[in-house]
């Protein structure tokens, strides 16, 4: 646990010491441990993995705090669905912080939703490399839409086991690996 900005939020951080650094911002309802057999992987491909759970009082401000008090200064991120809302708004407005975005099921904040919402119509576009991993055809159409707000390298690529980490963690993996390795 670290404390940001007067609550608890639940990180877990392991992989090797050198690594360059992945901060993976999680769903809701899904503890950071659900992420574990994705971050074996990135730890085999030497990378460190910093898992912020998810906590509704999260902004951009209190991540940034959580990657300070690690002392982390640069990190690709990555967000799945809730948490890839607040990925994209750290992409767009933190550059001096992230080095690439990798987002599943969530589209850029200026893009209407599944639901026909949009999140922050001022959000700015994302200056750095992106990939957009989808697991519906709704969700593929929101993701494409977000292109044109993305100043970088954009990939859009499908998950092709259902959507959860067990059937997707090698190619969720691949992608996170892929993505450190073009900045």
């Amino acid at each position: 646990m670290v404390t940001v900005d007067g609550f608890p939020v639940p990180v877990e951080v392991a992989g090797p010491d050198k690594g360059s650094v992945v901060v993976v911002l999680g769903a809701a309802h899904h503890a950071p441990s659900a992420y574990d057999a994705i971050c074996q992987r990135l730890h085999t491909a030497s990378l460190r993995t910093i898992v912020i759970g998810p906590d509704p009082r999260l902004t951009a401000k209190s991540v940034v705090g959580i990657l300070d008090a690690l002392d982390v200064r640069w990190a690709l991120l990555v967000g799945d669905r809730i948490g890839g809302e607040l990925a994209w708004e750290l992409a767009a407005t933190r550059l001096d912080r992230f080095i690439g975005l990798v987002v599943i099921d969530r589209g850029h904040p200026r893009v209407a939703d599944l639901t026909g919402v949009i999140r922050d119509e001022h959000c700015p576009p994302v200056e750095m490399n992106t990939t957009a991993l989808v697991s519906t055809p709704a969700a593929r159409a929101v993701a494409k839409a977000s292109q044109r707000y993305v100043y970088g390298d954009f990939r859009l690529v499908d998950l092709l086991g259902r959507r959860n980490a067990q059937e997707s963690t090698a190619q969720l993996a691949a992608e996170i690996v892929m993505r450190t390795s073009t900045w």
